[in-house]
This record gives C-alpha cells, structure tokens and sequence, in this order.
C-alpha cells in the first residue's frame, strides 16, 4: 500500500542524498573556478575530485549490496533501473579520473583544455547523478516501502552504517548534517547522543560545528540541550 500524505514512511535516501548534492556541487563549483595556470590550484582540485568519486563509489556498493539486493530479494527486478544506472556511474568515475590524469599532466594552453573538459564532463556527471537520485527517491522508495517495514528500512541503514570506515562516516556527516533541515539535524544528532559515547558524540559536534552558520548552530543547541562541561 502506498504511503498517503498523514502516512510518513521512513525515507532511507533523504538525508545522505542532501549531503551527496552538497558535495557534488561544491567540487563542480570548484571545478569552474580552478586556475590551470596555478600547480596548487590544479592539485587541489585533482584531489578534491577523487574524494568526491570514491565515497559515491562507496555509496553506490553500499546501495547495491543493501537497498538493491533488499529490493530485488522482495520484488525480482524492481532494482533494474537503478543497476543500469549505476553500471554507468562505474564507467563514469573512470573517465573523469582518466581526465584528471590528463589535467595534472598537460601544461599551458593544453592544461586549460583539460580543465575545461573536466569541469563539462563533471558537470555532466552531476546532473545525471541528481536525475537518479530522483529515481532512488520516488520509485526505489516505492518499492521499499511497499516491501519492507520501517524497522527493516532502519536496519538496513544501520547495516550500511556498519561497513562503513571512521574516515568515510566523518564525511558523510561533514556534508550530511549542514545540509539537513534544522528539525532533522536536531533529530539525527538527538538520537546520537542518546546512543553514542561522550567521545564519539563530541566528536561528531565538532566536526558539524565547522560547517554551520552561528545562527543553525545556536538553534541544534536549544535543541539539544546541555552538552557535557568537556565539549
């Protein structure tokens, strides 16, 4: 049965799917504004496109072997879109790391070509990416929804939460939560508090408090109240 308007579901890909659009479109803003004629500018922007494809080669095993496989075990071939497109993502990491080889080694006027032709090829790459999460939204959604329960959907998070690295976890979170909505923010962050360590749950703040404006920060601390005399 379809979820109605006074019927809200779990959504699985709400929250890390703000943190991927983020993310994908700070490095192609950055990609625009790259310098090829600054070696600096050239490998900060090498190495800022390199984090961004390997956590969305993360996010995409992560969504094969959990969400996918969940869909395809409950409903057999309901994942096919979404398994297509992420067949082209693979393809597309390698050719936009393929151009990165290209820019780091090109000089002068080549350079700036290749600068360019990332920054397209990128550009290109994003708009496909928001086009499928859309997908994964509405009609991978669907199906979940359809098939799976919200303490099932919960736990397949937890699961994909689970193989994650500390290294990964840290920036999905620095892109994640500032792109949350303040009542969502305060809910995630609320229910780490309750459920992580003093260590880790500080941890966690300090790495969000960076990326927040003074005015969010002041309303996700009346949300979550006294903090330890530590933080």
């Amino acid at each position: 049965m379809e979820p109605t308007m006074n019927q809200q579901r779990y959504d699985i890909y709400a929250y890390i799917h703000k943190g991927l659009r983020a993310y994908m479109s700070d490095v192609l803003a950055a990609a625009g504004r790259v310098d090829a004629n600054d070696d600096e500018d050239v490998r900060q922007i090498a190495a800022a496109v390199r984090g961004l494809i390997s956590i969305c080669r993360s996010h995409l095993k992560h969504e094969d072997e959990h969400l996918h496989a969940a869909m395809q075990a409950r409903r057999p071939g309901s994942a096919s879109q979404a398994l297509a497109d992420h067949a082209e993502h693979k393809e597309a990491f390698e050719h936009i790391e393929a151009l990165l080889r290209e820019l780091e080694a090109a000089q002068g006027p080549a350079r700036a070509a290749a600068a360019r032709e990332l920054y397209r090829t990128l550009a290109l790459f994003v708009a496909d990416n928001f086009e499928h999460m859309h997908l994964e939204e509405t009609e991978n959604n669907a199906v979940l929804w359809a098939t799976h329960t919200d303490d099932e959907l919960r736990a397949l998070e937890r699961a994909i939460v689970a193989s994650h690295t500390p290294e990964q976890i840290a920036l999905v979170l620095r892109w994640m939560v500032p792109s949350m909505a303040p009542a969502e923010r305060a809910a995630l962050l609320g229910g780490m508090q309750q459920n992580a360590s003093a260590e880790v749950f500080g941890g966690v703040l300090k790495i969000v408090k960076q990326h927040l404006s003074a005015r969010d920060w002041f309303k996700l601390m009346l949300a979550l109240g006294p903090l330890p005399a530590s933080f």
